[in-house]
């Protein structure tokens, strides 16, 4: 029975995908959408993207359209770009000669649409739509599992997991992402096949987490990376059984998705509370982040853990709020936010309903860095030309502690006379 996921696609790219289908067609081709974008059709969702399967060779793609990418030639796939918007088309294909359980010997072409199908990892993931007929094929019961939240390979999930040591990692982030739950033999195949997933690289697995924390309940891909005792395969000095911390956990789905490095900090917080920073940089450096991410990351736990250490927050005196909190924060962000009252919300996950006292000492402005200071080492060379240069550190940082104690202190004139008083102390 035709069902209409068409007028499920929002412009422009349902006119795109009329107009890819369209094209094939007229040439004498098959086309379907397929995969994750039906499954999430299915579901009500709108896809992020949009794949395409045909029984056109990329050769024959690429005469009928402009501009068409090689993204993955080699298995079939080339990108068609319509209007700047990118979509991938591969042609049909079989999989052979899984040998290093990351990617297949050889592929394949020219197969049917039914024996493309079956080469793919989760039923739910096995769909195909005809834009033009409205047809829904599914020959592997994706709708009933999709309908039941059920996560499950098609075939013998120890084989598909053997194939791709990635797609159990796969299957954790759906379950995190669609809210499902593993099928019991599939989740068992998780186990049985460690010594395979070992074998992908840690950029793989490192995307698979990237992926999840974009999801409503990232939180779950954690707890089960934990239970399946998965970390481990790429962090091998991590201990076995970790127990995540449930309250730091639930956390980590209140973190605004672009703060990648607060995520990663609850993360790692929540099964590793008494990691060092040297060692959180080596295992984050490890799974390949981004320099940037790792920065950030390690700032978020430093943070944390002396917010956590801080038994009663309600006492913190200002002085400690700006010196620990707001004066990180701010060397480290100010080059790129706008630091303002709306970026301090974001980080209500850490400091909860305390999150108003730090708004409010901000919108204070007091001074918390050395730049914010009202005379820097220019002046001292000026007016204290005998002062060694190795010196104005250790001044400059001691003035910085008064005016963070003091933020009226701040004027040219209080702190050349306190400049004064401090190089006088030092030379005794």
């Amino acid at each position: 029975m035709p069902i209409d996921l068409s007028s499920l696609v929002p412009s422009p790219h349902k006119k795109h995908l009329e107009t890819i289908d369209a094209a094939l067609k007229k040439a004498g081709f098959e086309c379907y959408l397929v995969g994750g974008s039906v499954r999430d059709l299915v579901m009500k969702k709108i896809p992020k993207e949009y794949d395409l399967t045909t029984n056109a060779e990329p050769k024959d793609v690429k005469k009928l359209f402009r501009t068409v990418i090689d993204t993955g030639i080699e298995h079939g796939t080339v990108t068609v770009v319509l209007d700047k918007v990118n979509y991938e088309i591969t042609t049909y294909r079989i999989d052979k000669d899984y040998v290093d359980g990351r990617r297949p010997g050889h592929v394949e072409f020219g197969t049917t649409l039914h024996e493309d199908l079956k080469r793919r990892d989760f039923t739910m993931n096995a769909l195909a739509y005809d834009l033009k007929s409205c047809e829904l094929i599914d020959e592997h019961d994706g709708i009933i599992d999709i309908e039941n939240k059920i996560i499950r390979t098609i075939g013998n999930p120890i084989e598909r997991f053997t194939e791709d040591g990635l797609r159990p990692i796969r299957a954790l982030r759906f379950a995190s992402t669609l809210n499902f739950k593993i099928e019991p033999e599939t989740k068992k195949a998780i186990q049985l096949t460690k010594h395979i997933t070992k074998k992908i690289s840690l950029e793989r697995f490192q995307d698979e987490i990237l992926k999840s924390f974009l999801g409503e309940n990232p939180s779950a891909m954690i707890r089960l990376l934990a239970e399946e005792n998965l970390f481990q395969v790429f962090l091998p000095t991590l201990p076995n059984d970790l127990t995540p911390n449930e309250i730091i956990l639930d956390k980590l789905n209140y973190v605004p998705k672009e703060l990648v490095g607060m995520q990663l900090c609850f993360a790692f917080y929540s099964i590793s509370p008494g990691i060092s920073l040297k060692e959180l940089e080596t295992y984050l450096r490890s799974l390949k982040f981004s320099g940037q991410n790792i920065k950030d990351t390690l700032l978020f736990f430093e943070i944390l853990q002396k917010w956590i250490q801080n038994s009663d927050k309600s006492s913190l005196s200002i002085y400690d709020i700006k010196k620990n909190y707001l004066a990180p924060v701010k060397r480290h962000f100010n080059s790129r936010y706008t630091l303002d009252e709306t970026f301090f919300q974001k980080l209500k996950p850490i400091f909860e309903d305390e999150i108003s006292r730090f708004v409010s000492i901000w919108n204070d402005n007091p001074p918390l860095l050395l730049s914010d200071l009202a005379l820097n080492g220019n002046h001292l060379s000026e007016n204290f030309p005998n002062l060694p240069k190795t010196k104005f550190g250790e001044v400059l940082h001691l003035l910085l502690e008064l005016v963070l104690h003091s933020p009226k202190e701040n004027e040219f004139h209080k702190l050349i006379a306190q400049s004064a008083e401090i190089i006088n102390n030092l030379s005794k």
